[in-house]
């Protein structure tokens, strides 16, 4: 079946193919339709191995190794990074649907996989020769990304010293890279946020992370002390939020897409993985017949309208968000391809939407655990991970519903104060 784009400002309505073949002109041109298909089918072969070692990776609140290296070679770090420096240069609906599969076998994992993608997308907004010090050597680098503006950047000669400490530092026991934000002291002597890369190597990890979901995703706390950062690799987060409704229009679809919109829908592809690994978990134990209802004549929970009531209620709940979260990725793309600016209304529902579509994915696993019983709470079944993960992961400040539904309901009378930067 064709997919189509629709154009913002008039009704006219594209097929996403036919765009990418007009986008030819317009900066690196990649079929973004057989990249997908090549990738999801490469983090679906991952699923085997990841969901084996999910135990081991609760256990030491890492990613193992094996789990790491078959990522890497499967392709899952450099999904956003750029074509000419070796990356695939995905679209966010390409990263989306990916990453969304590799959490179909670990929620730590596609966590993992978020984290360094988004941070990767954003670092190529940088300028070329910063992109190159990064990805040339190593198109599969892997990141860490904290945007909260927890240290200082004082001016020196050729660039910055950063002191500081951020938290929550998901991917530091693996990455190569970090994206970080300080306030930067301008010539005139006043701050801005800025985005500041620099090497892993120049940071300590303080072992923090020690959460009951997401338990692998080592989010740890990273410090820099008189840390030397060049001019080049410091970024003002002014100049990324002037792309909130497009792009730059001079590169290549992935990169001028809108910058707010693209950041934040990021956060929700690994949760789509985990729910859709809990229903397929809730099935396949289901389906295999003899699971009793205790306290009741029913030997089959199948034959109980109840419980296939709530089955029912939590696939179309599961359905329902991967329908708005892939509806909303491709609308981010069809605006890059079409050049239309994504107003502050659409924007603004979009956090909204995404908020649902993460509560549904929540409300979605419960159903399930009411629907496997008292046993699916047993260390030894998978789902209670999963509802662990998906229990935090939905917990995340992008994708939490409340401040995004303010943000929405303001936007619908009128009144537009500064609730985030991220709209």
């Amino acid at each position: 079946m064709p997919k189509f784009a629709l154009s913002f400002n008039s009704i006219e309505v594209k097929n996403l193919g036919e765009l990418e073949m007009e986008d030819s002109t317009i900066g690196t041109n990649v079929d973004q339709t057989k990249l997908r298909a090549e990738l999801v089918a490469k983090a679906a072969s991952l699923v085997p191995l990841l969901r084996s070692n999910a135990p081991k990776t609760e256990e030491m609140r890492r990613l193992p190794d094996d789990s790491i290296a078959a990522m890497e070679a499967a392709g899952m770090f450099r999904i956003c990074a750029p074509k000419k420096f070796g990356g695939y240069e995905g679209d966010v609906r390409t990263y989306t649907d990916v990453v969304a599969e590799v959490g179909r076998g670990c929620g730590s994992s596609a966590w993992i996989a978020f984290i360094s993608n988004a941070a990767a997308w954003i670092a190529c907004h940088y300028p070329e020769d910063v992109q190159r010090e990064i990805f040339e050597p190593n198109p599969d680098t892997r990141f860490i990304g904290v945007l909260a503006p927890t240290a200082t950047a004082s001016r020196v000669d050729g660039g910055y010293v950063i002191n500081g400490k951020w938290g929550y530092a998901s991917c530091s026991l693996h990455a190569h890279w970090a994206l970080l934000t300080a306030q930067i002291t301008q010539e005139n002597g006043s701050k801005e946020l800025g985005l500041v890369l620099m090497p892993m190597d120049k940071l300590s990890i303080e072992d923090t992370w020690y959460s009951v979901g997401v338990r692998g995703s080592g989010s740890n706390t990273v410090t820099a002390e008189e840390v030397f950062v060049p001019e080049r690799r410091i970024l003002l987060l002014s100049s990324l939020m002037a792309k909130n409704a497009l792009g730059d229009p001079e590169r290549s679809v992935p990169f001028r897409q809108a910058f707010a919109p693209v950041a934040v829908i990021m956060t929700s592809a690994p949760v789509l993985g985990m729910a859709k690994a809990a229903l397929e978990m809730t099935r396949e134990r289901i389906g295999a017949g003899g699971k009793r209802i205790a306290y009741s004549t029913y030997t089959d929970a199948r034959q109980a309208p109840g419980m296939l009531l709530q089955l029912a209620e939590a696939a179309s709940l599961i359905e329902a968000a991967n329908t708005i979260v892939k509806n909303w990725c491709d609308r981010i793309v069809s605006a890059a391809f079409s050049l239309h600016e994504m107003s502050f209304e659409d924007r603004a529902r979009m956090r909204s939407d995404l908020g649902l579509a993460a509560r549904h994915c929540r409300d979605g696993v419960e159903r399930l655990m009411s629907v496997q019983g008292a046993s699916a709470f047993a260390e030894s079944n998978p789902i209670q991970r999963v509802w662990r993960d998906i229990a935090t992961a939905t917990r995340h400040g992008l994708i939490s519903p409340e401040v995004p539904l303010e943000i929405y309901g303001r936007a619908l009378v009128g009144d537009f104060p500064l609730l985030s930067a991220f709209v």
